[in-house]
């Protein structure tokens, strides 16, 4: 009993100790709060970046600590060697950025660049009248399956109004349908859409 209150207290101190490091790094606001695992996917890959070792898979970075990985948000800079499932491509003029999951990416020799949100991201989407929907997993969905709904639902209302969201080039009065398609694609998937 006592051998697991003292386990029980190092791993809250270690916890908070963590956190309070962690909110020391005001630059970047993607950090998500997960709960530390013993082990990660069998798919991960370790990544190098300014001479620190961090593990990713699909869309999540991870730093170990104690024989804990914690989920840390996505260190800019560093090269992953295949973008995520569900992500989304830019066309911002003559650029192409990636997207997913609150990251963008940018195509380099050995891979995918993390970076930071283009300037000229949030005009352009907004421009093509791609207000965010708001996605609630009425069926208890995954994450991992809410991003493949997503991706699925963009693929299909794109050709369905001929109008893709990250094309700078698309016709903005299309942007109405775009939404509806989008919709009506996930809702059909046990998924509330607002």
């Amino acid at each position: 009993m006592i051998r697991v209150s003292v386990a029980l207290l190092i791993s809250a101190v270690l916890c908070f100790s963590l956190a309070s490091t962690t909110q020391a790094q005001p630059r970047d606001s993607r950090r998500e709060a997960h709960v530390p695992i013993r082990s990660l996917p069998s798919t991960h890959r370790r990544v190098t970046h300014n001479g620190r070792t961090y593990f990713y898979n699909e869309g999540r970075f991870y730093r170990q600590s104690n024989g804990l990985y914690f989920t840390i948000s996505a260190p800019l800079g560093a090269i992953i060697p295949a973008l995520p499932y569900g992500f989304v491509s830019v066309g911002i003029g003559t650029n192409r950025y990636f997207y997913s999951e609150g990251v963008y990416y940018r195509k380099a020799s050995t891979g995918y660049v993390v970076i930071e949100e283009p300037v000229e991201a949030q005009t352009v989407l907004a421009s093509n009248g791609t207000d965010k929907l708001i996605i609630y997993p009425a069926a208890g969905q995954s994450e991992e399956q809410k991003s493949q709904d997503k991706y699925e639902c963009y693929e299909w209302a794109s050709v369905e109004t001929n109008f893709d969201p990250t094309d700078a080039n698309s016709d903005a009065s299309l942007g109405e349908d775009y939404k509806r398609a989008m919709s009506a694609c996930l809702e059909a998937r046990d998924y509330v859409v607002k």
